[in-house]
């Protein structure tokens, strides 16, 4: 089995128990790795999916549509009660979920590297594939991560549209045809802890960061790809999903 079959089907079904994909799986030290990093996202992504309903938040929606009534009742009545409850109620719920920003000198990945280490892994199989995606297929990709493309005119031939695993966690990533290379677009959701440099360059590659409300678009290509003006064509092309 080749690296792009295996690559194909690991992406496909990493628990795929067929002797060659097993063989394939083991043959190099890339492979292993590469297999490892889909087990844990499909691992990461089945918790995610079965994280249950908070208890309060039925109270709290009840809590929304109350404030929203008009009220033509004097003093201090349920409408103040119903607004203290609720503070009362989002101060809990946001000392329970949110974390404390990390120390910046805790040793954050850097979103260069791992954006570097991760095209150069999937060169072989990004560098040839076509996957004739839609419009439709790319949209489903984005919607995990709040976003979608309003057309293709804007971006280009897109050849690739996938998930994949940045910084221990999921982010979308598109490869796309650019001036005269193919162009690697991430989009990687605002709240993952990283490094973040703006521009970045290392052997044949350079890439570059842009900040959106929600996510980040990092996009990386060939030394002779002009990434900034790609980072502006998708970025322009990208609209807010709710």
């Amino acid at each position: 089995m080749d690296e792009l079959e295996f690559r194909r089907r690991a992406y496909a079904d990493p628990n795929d128990k067929s002797p060659e994909f097993i063989a394939a799986s083991t043959a190099s030290t890339g492979n292993r790795q590469f297999m490892d990093e889909m087990k844990d996202f499909n691992r990461k992504l089945t918790r995610a999916l079965d994280e249950p309903v908070p208890p309060a938040l039925p109270d709290k929606l009840m809590l929304s549509h109350l404030l929203r009534q008009p009220d033509s009742r004097e003093g201090l009545g349920w409408r103040h009660l119903a607004i203290a409850a609720s503070v009362a109620f989002t101060l809990g719920f946001a000392t329970r979920f949110v974390q404390m920003s990390p120390d910046p000198g805790a040793g954050l990945p850097s979103v260069s590297r791992v954006a570097m280490h991760h095209v150069q892994m999937e060169m072989p199989f990004t560098h040839y594939i076509d996957e004739e995606v839609t419009l439709t297929t790319i949209n489903a990709k984005l919607r995990p991560y709040g976003a979608r493309l309003t057309d293709l005119a804007g971006v280009g031939k897109v050849y690739y549209a996938n998930h994949c695993m940045f910084a221990g966690g999921p982010a979308a990533h598109l490869v796309i045809q650019g001036e005269s290379d193919r162009v690697h677009v991430f989009l990687v959701p605002m709240e993952r802890a990283l490094q973040v440099e703006e521009r970045f360059s290392e052997a044949n590659l350079h890439g570059e960061v842009m900040p959106m409300s929600y996510n980040r678009l990092v996009v990386v290509s060939d030394k002779q790809e002009d990434i900034h003006r790609m980072a502006e064509k998708v970025k322009a092309s990208l609209e807010r999903a709710i």
